[in-house]
């Protein structure tokens, strides 16, 4: 073999990740996820970091974050025309909704997408990603808070609120704000395998694959109702009775209306069927059973209205993926 048919040495070169922040992003949708990655040398044999992180405005200058009011230095949008960008990632925050106004972030993040090898929102930067109209006819996610607007606003999105992370061709998007971070260890397995990423979880003392989905965090009650009359009467009554018969026609009975007309009317008023309401009121009260007190789980199944340990087991993992003896370890408050 002649000297020249011998392939030169490869240089490692980090990859290049962008995180969009704005005034007002949550401080820590941007640095979880780029700590994270720039945590991925704790596992490597280089000294060379796998990611080289950068943080973008469209001014590029001192942002005031939230919750804390923390000042992080960016660089403007311009600085990254002629470089190749590995991952953009998108931050959201409280003031989401300033950020989808400002038409020169939105036509940014567009064109920087198409171009970059992946792209990533954190919690309600899905809001920014699906304005640019890439997440159209895709699968995302976003801080259960705020899913049901975010459906209402992108109905071309299909919403899968209870993930951690999504997936979806090169569309990353991430659930509640610490999910970020969870997103980033999703990126570091797919780079550099799962023995990387497992020491980088194992590292900032993080789970490599979270149990569960984010409804376990969330509340389980609509934010809001239009019931009046009866129905408006009959919501306190069942917080105060739920180990008693909730079925569709005692409480219609209750109401004075036949079953079928306080069915169509609760939906309307309420926005969820009788028996959905009644299990997440129920469901409700045995998480907060479970988070503050030492009861059994077989005496709060039957305080709650779910009568057998069973049924209640069956209903949580339904519908927050855990059982309740899971959600007692990670949620209890212990004094």
């Amino acid at each position: 073999m002649r000297p020249d048919d011998i392939s030169p040495p490869t240089h490692k070169r980090p990859k290049l990740v962008i995180m969009v922040a704005f005034d007002g992003a949550s401080s820590l949708d941007i640095v979880g996820p780029l700590d994270v990655l720039s945590g991925s040398i704790v596992a490597s044999q280089s000294d060379i970091p796998d990611y080289s992180v950068e943080i973008a405005s469209r001014k590029g200058e001192l942002i005031s974050t939230t919750p804390a009011g923390i000042s992080i230095a960016t660089k403007p949008f311009e600085a990254f025309e002629n470089r190749e960008i590995d991952t953009l990632m998108i931050a959201g925050g409280e003031s989401i909704d300033l950020a989808v106004a400002d038409a020169q972030l939105i036509d940014w993040i567009a064109k920087t997408a198409i171009r970059a090898r992946r792209v990533a929102s954190v919690c309600t930067g899905a809001f920014l990603l699906a304005e640019t109209g890439l997440l159209s006819g895709r699968r995302a996610t976003t801080h259960w808070r705020w899913a049901k607007q975010f459906q209402e606003q992108y109905p071309a999105v299909q919403v899968e609120v209870d993930k951690i992370y999504v997936k979806d061709g090169k569309f990353f998007s991430s659930a509640g704000i610490a999910a970020g971070m969870d997103l980033a260890l999703g990126l570091i397995e797919d780079d550099l395998g799962p023995q990387t990423a497992l020491a980088v979880a194992q590292n900032w003392v993080m789970f490599l694959k979270r149990p569960g989905g984010q409804s376990q965090f969330s509340s389980l009650l609509p934010p809001s109702t239009q019931a009046q009359g009866p129905i408006a009467d009959l919501l306190p009554w069942l917080q105060d009775n739920l180990n008693t018969d909730l079925s569709v026609e005692k409480l219609a009975g209750k109401c004075g209306m036949s079953d079928r007309n306080f069915a169509r009317k609760f939906v309307s008023e309420v926005g969820v069927t009788p028996s959905k309401f009644v299990e997440s009121i129920r469901l409700q009260a045995a998480k907060s059973y479970l988070e503050t007190t030492p009861t059994a789980i077989e005496v709060i199944a039957a305080q709650t209205g779910f009568v057998s340990a069973d049924r209640m087991r069956r209903s949580f993992l339904r519908n927050l993926k855990v059982n309740p003896q899971d959600y007692r370890e990670r949620f209890r408050f212990r004094q």
